[in-house]
């Protein structure tokens, strides 16, 4: 099974990462608080000051029109938010690293970097919210044109620190002398005793 464009066939998938919930979810209850703010206050303000809302008179047109702009902003804000939580994928393979990135609604970026190009790997977890639901950055740094990777609010970080070291030791793991060692003690050379005399 294929996880993204242009893997090999002889290529085993160790990890698909997508961006953790969390983060997600708490930027569509902003949103949310965004949303119902607006309307609380116009409510609250029109029942305080006994105001009517009339259907034909050009404030009501104005405030139907400049709240329809409002709450379209939010909506594209919350897709927006939702594109890069479900379409952003990273990938580790036996082979390399991909990120794959989605950028608004047209654009979509992928960079790889092969096992053997990568420098250190290294986790970061900000926060209380972090440690209880375990996710965070992951930063690799490579040798290739993209110098750092970042794996932005994955789950479980510390796992693909792991997994991606793994894969570096078993690269730069040195290699087993298979040449004895040279003598260099001089060898013992033998006399030679004149011959008798007749």
């Amino acid at each position: 099974m294929k996880y993204f464009p242009g893997q090999q066939p002889d290529e085993g998938t160790l990890l698909v990462l997508h961006r953790h919930w969390f983060p997600f979810v708490t930027e569509a209850a902003r949103i949310f608080l965004l949303a119902i703010l607006p309307l609380a206050i116009l409510f609250g303000w029109g029942y305080l000051m006994h105001w009517e809302f009339n259907a034909g008179t050009l404030s009501y047109l104005l405030m139907v029109m400049l709240g329809g702009i409002y709450y379209l902003f939010l909506a594209i804000l919350l897709y927006g938010f939702w594109l890069d939580y479900y379409l952003d994928v990273f990938v580790v393979t036996n082979k390399r690293v991909v990120d794959i990135e989605q950028d608004g609604l047209f654009d979509r970026t992928v960079a790889e970097q092969p096992i053997d190009r990568i420098q250190d790997v290294t986790s970061e977890m900000k926060g209380v919210m972090a440690h209880v639901f375990r996710f965070g950055n992951v930063y690799i740094q490579t040798a290739g044109t993209k110098e750092r990777f970042i794996f932005e609010n994955v789950e479980n970080p510390e796992l693909v620190v792991k997994t991606i070291l793994s894969l570096t030791d078993d690269i730069i793991k040195p290699r087993p002398e298979t040449e004895a060692p040279l003598d260099t003690k001089p060898s013992p050379q033998t006399e030679t005793k004149p011959a008798p005399k007749s």
